[in-house]
C-alpha cells in the first residue's frame, strides 16, 4: 500500500484528522492548566485563515460556510473539554457526533460542486455546438434542403457538420418517419453530386449513421488527386497480418486498411488504372509484417517481384529476400499451388493444438508459424477460358482455388488481380464469391457491378483517374479510394528498411512443402541481376558417353576441376557405349524415385534386356539406401565437393552434377538427401539461399 501524503482529505479522512486534533490539543491544554477561552481563541484565528485561503483558491460559498461552522464547532467543543476535562463520556460523544456530521457534510458538498462542474461543462459544450451550428447554419440548411428535394424525402435534417482540412466535408442526416434507411438517401449520390455543382473528380458518399435511421455524407469538394499522387507512407514500422493492410485512404481522408487475415483479395483494373501499382502497395504492407511470407505467381516473366528482387539485390542481399517464392512458369505455379495446398492440409490437424491453447477457430500467426500470402498477378493467365485448355494451368487454377476454399484457419491466403472483371477473363466464378477484399480500380460500370454487386451505387465518376478506385470489405457497402502511389525508390527504401522482419517457413510446412519449396531458387538469376543463365556448352564428339552437358539454366561451379589432360579419343570396345547408356538410364531414373522406394524390377529387367542384347552378363548394382545416412561414403564426397567450391557455394543439382561428372560409378544421391546431410554438418553453411559452403572458420584450407 502506498499513501499519497500530498492528496487531500476526503470525507472520510478529515472528520478524523480533525477529530484526532481536536481531542489531542485539549488534552494537553487541559494537563497544562490552559484558560477555555483559549479554545474560543484558537478556533477563530483558524476560521479567518480558512476563509481567506478558501477566497483565494475560489471556494464557492457553500465551502466557505462548511469549513467556518467546522472552525465553530472545534472552539467550541475544545473550551468544553478544557472545562470538563476530554475523556468524558459527554466529550467524547459530542466529538464523535460532530465528526460524523462534519463527514457527511463534506460529502454532501462534494457531491454538489461534481454536478455543478458536470452542469458547467454540459453548458460549454452545448455553447461551443450552437457556435458552430451557428457558424455552418446556412450550410446545414442548405443541404437539407437538398437532401430533401434530390431524395424526395421531406423532412431530412442535418444536425452535424465536421470540416476536412483537406477540402470537404462530412454531414451527419436524420431521415424523418416513414421507414427511411441510410440506402434511400445511397441512390441519390450521384444526383446530390449534380446539385451541388461539385467539381469533376468530386463525389458524394452517403454510409450508414449512428442508427438506422440516420445517414453520414462524405463531400469531397477538392479533387485530392488534381493535386498530386498520395505517396506511400514513410512509416515501415513493424505490422502484423492480425493488423489491417494499408493500402491507400478514403474521400474523407479515413486510411483504407482492411485486415486480411481471412480475406481472400480480388483487384481488378484496366491497363493503366493504377493495378499494378496497387499490388505493390499490397506487397509493401505485406513484407512489414512480421509473421508473413510473401509468394508471387507471374506468368509474365515474374514482373512483379523483379523490382522487390532486384532491389533487395542492389542492396546486397540483407536479411532473407523479400519475396520467399517466386512462380513464372506453368510448371513452377503448379507446383507453388500443390506446395501450399499440401502446406494448409498439413497444417490442419498439426497445429490443433495451437488453437486449442488460443481458444480460437483459426492458428495463431507468429514469426513461428507464419501466415503465407500468394500474390497472383494476371489471374487470367489461370482462370480465363484459354488458359483452362492448358492441362497444367487448369490444374494449377483448380489448385489454387482448393487452397482459397480450404486454407482460412491456417493463414494460406490469395491475392489475385486481373484486367477486367468479366467473365471471359475469370471465368471461375468461385474466386470472385469467395473473395471478402475486392478492390476494382478505374473501370466501367458494368463491370464494378459485377464485382461488387449491383447494389452498392459505386461509379465510374468516383474513380475519374488512375490510382483511383472502390473498395468493398465483405458485405460493408463499397467506397471510394485513392490508393498510394509506389515507386522503385520506395521499394528500394522499403526493402532495406523491412529486412529484417522476414519470418522463415516452419519446419512442418517446410516438410509438407517438400523438394519444389527447397529448390525454389533453381534457375532464378534473371530475378535479380537481369541476366539469363548461360546456354549448355556443346559436347565434343571424343567425349566420354558419360560427360554431359551442363544442363540449360545452371552455371557449373565445379568446371575443369580433375580435367585430365586432351588425349587421343581412345577406340570404344563393342558394347562398352550400350553399358555407358544403360547406366546414364539407372542413375537418371533412380535418382528421381522416392527415396524410401526399393529397387524397379521393371527398371532392372530393362537394363538386364539391354547388356543381354549387347552380349554383355549383367551384375545389378547393390542397393544403396538414402535414409541410411550413417556411415555413407557419399557424404565425405559430397563435403568435399562443398569444400571446393569457394566461399560462394554450390546447390544440391550442381552437386549431383559433379558427382556425374566426376564419380559415374557412384550412385547419385537425391537432391534432397544432399540437403540433409550438409543441413546436419556443423562444418557447412548457407552464404545464399540454395547455396552450401564450408564456414570461414573451418575452411582456410578451401582453394
Amino acid at each position: 500500500m502506498q499513501i499519497d501524503w500530498e492528496s487531500g482529505h476526503g470525507p472520510f479522512t478529515a472528520p478524523l484528522s480533525a477529530a484526532g486534533s481536536a481531542l489531542a490539543a485539549s488534552y494537553a491544554a487541559n494537563a497544562a492548566g490552559v484558560s477555555p477561552w483559549w479554545g474560543v481563541g484558537v478556533a477563530g484565528a483558524g476560521l479567518v485563515g480558512s476563509h481567506i485561503a478558501g477566497r483565494q483558491s475560489g471556494a464557492g460559498r457553500d465551502s466557505l460556510v462548511l469549513r467556518a461552522a467546522a472552525w465553530v464547532g472545534a472552539g467550541a467543543w475544545c473550551s468544553w473539554a478544557l472545562v470538563d476535562g476530554p475523556w468524558t463520556v459527554n466529550c467524547l460523544s459530542a466529538l464523535a457526533a460532530g465528526a460524523v456530521g462534519l463527514g457527511a457534510a463534506m460529502a454532501g458538498n462534494r457531491a454538489a460542486r461534481r454536478r455543478a462542474e458536470a452542469a458547467r461543462m454540459a453548458e460549454d459544450t452545448a455553447a461551443a455546438h450552437d457556435g458552430i451550428m451557428r457558424r455552418y447554419r446556412a450550410l446545414a440548411e442548405q443541404w437539407s434542403a437538398r437532401f430533401s428535394r434530390v431524395s424526395g424525402i421531406e423532412g431530412v435534417l442535418v444536425v452535424g457538420v465536421e470540416m476536412w482540412p483537406s477540402g470537404g466535408m462530412t454531414l451527419e442526416g436524420r431521415l424523418p418517419e416513414g421507414g427511411y434507411t441510410w440506402r434511400d438517401m445511397q441512390r441519390c449520390q450521384d444526383g446530390l453530386a449534380g446539385d451541388a455543382r461539385l467539381p469533376n473528380g468530386c463525389s458524394v458518399e452517403i454510409t450508414e449513421g449512428a442508427d438506422r435511421g440516420s445517414f453520414l455524407a462524405n463531400i469531397e469538394t477538392a479533387n485530392q488527386v488534381a493535386a498530386g499522387p498520395m505517396m506511400y507512407p514513410d512509416d515501415y514500422s513493424p505490422r502484423s497480418l492480425n493488423d489491417g493492410l494499408q493500402l491507400g485512404r478514403h474521400k474523407d481522408g479515413s486510411e483504407a486498411a482492411p485486415c486480411i487475415r481471412q480475406l481472400t483479395a480480388i483487384f481488378t483494373g484496366r491497363k493503366g488504372s493504377g493495378k499494378s501499382n496497387l499490388m505493390n502497395v499490397a506487397i509493401a504492407g505485406q513484407l512489414r509484417m512480421v509473421d508473413v511470407l510473401v509468394w508471387v505467381i507471374d506468368l509474365n516473366g515474374g514482373s512483379l517481384a523483379l523490382p522487390w528482387l532486384r532491389a533487395w539485390h542492389n542492396a546486397g542481399r540483407p536479411g532473407r529476400p523479400p519475396i520467399d517464392w517466386v512462380a513464372d512458369t506453368p510448371e513452377k505455379v503448379l507446383a507453388m499451388a500443390e506446395a501450399l495446398l499440401r502446406i494448409a492440409k498439413t497444417r490442419k490437424p498439426g497445429y490443433a493444438d495451437l488453437q486449442i491453447e488460443a481458444n480460437d477457430d483459426k492458428i495463431p500467426v507468429s514469426a513461428a508459424v507464419p501466415g503465407i500470402i500468394a500474390n497472383a498477378d494476371e489471374v487470367a493467365e489461370l482462370y480465363s477460358g484459354k488458359a483452362r485448355k492448358h492441362p497444367v494451368l487448369r490444374k494449377a487454377g483448380d489448385v489454387l482455388l482448393q487452397v482459397v476454399e480450404l486454407a482460412r484457419a491456417v493463414a494460406c491466403n490469395v491475392i489475385a488481380s486481373a484486367l477486367r472483371a468479366t467473365q471471359d477473363v475469370l471465368e471461375e466464378p468461385q474466386l470472385v464469391v469467395q473473395s471478402g477484399l475486392k478492390i476494382a480500380m478505374k473501370s466501367d460500370e458494368r463491370e464494378i457491378a459485377y464485382l461488387m454487386g449491383w447494389g452498392d451505387k459505386i461509379s465510374p465518376e468516383d474513380m475519374p483517374t488512375a490510382g483511383t478506385g472502390a473498395i468493398k470489405v465483405l458485405d460493408d457497402p463499397a467506397r471510394a479510394l485513392v490508393v498510394y502511389r509506389m515507386t522503385p525508390s520506395e521499394i528500394a527504401r522499403i526493402v532495406v528498411a523491412t529486412a529484417g522482419f522476414r519470418p522463415e517457413l516452419d519446419e512442418l510446412s517446410r516438410r509438407a512443402a517438400g523438394e519444389a519449396y527447397e529448390r525454389r531458387w533453381e534457375n532464378t538469376d534473371h530475378l535479380f541481376n537481369g541476366r539469363a543463365a548461360p546456354a549448355p556448352a556443346p559436347v565434343a564428339v571424343a567425349e566420354a558417353p558419360t560427360e554431359r552437358p551442363v544442363r540449360e539454366g545452371w552455371t557449373d561451379p565445379t568446371a575443369g576441376w580433375d580435367k585430365p589432360e586432351p588425349t587421343a579419343a581412345a577406340p570404344v570396345p563393342p558394347g562398352e557405349d550400350a553399358i555407358a547408356d544403360a547406366d546414364a538410364t539407372v542413375r537418371r531414373i533412380r535418382g528421381e524415385i522416392d527415396e524410401t522406394s526399393k529397387r524397379d524390377p521393371d527398371l532392372d529387367a530393362e537394363v538386364r534386356g539391354i547388356f543381354e542384347a549387347s552380349g554383355i552378363t549383367y551384375t545389378p548394382p547393390a542397393d544403396i539406401n538414402d535414409d541410411q545416412d550413417d556411415g555413407d561414403p557419399r557424404r565425405s564426397l559430397v563435403f568435399e565437393i562443398v569444400r571446393k567450391s569457394g566461399p560462394m557455394g554450390i546447390g544440391p543439382e550442381a552437386i549431383r552434377d559433379a558427382i556425374r561428372r566426376l564419380h559415374p560409378e557412384v550412385e547419385v544421391p537425391h537432391a534432397a538427401t544432399i540437403g540433409r546431410w550438409l543441413a546436419a554438418d556443423p562444418r557447412v553453411h548457407k552464404p545464399s539461399y540454395g547455396r552450401y559452403a564450408v564456414r570461414p572458420a573451418n575452411g582456410d584450407d578451401a582453394p
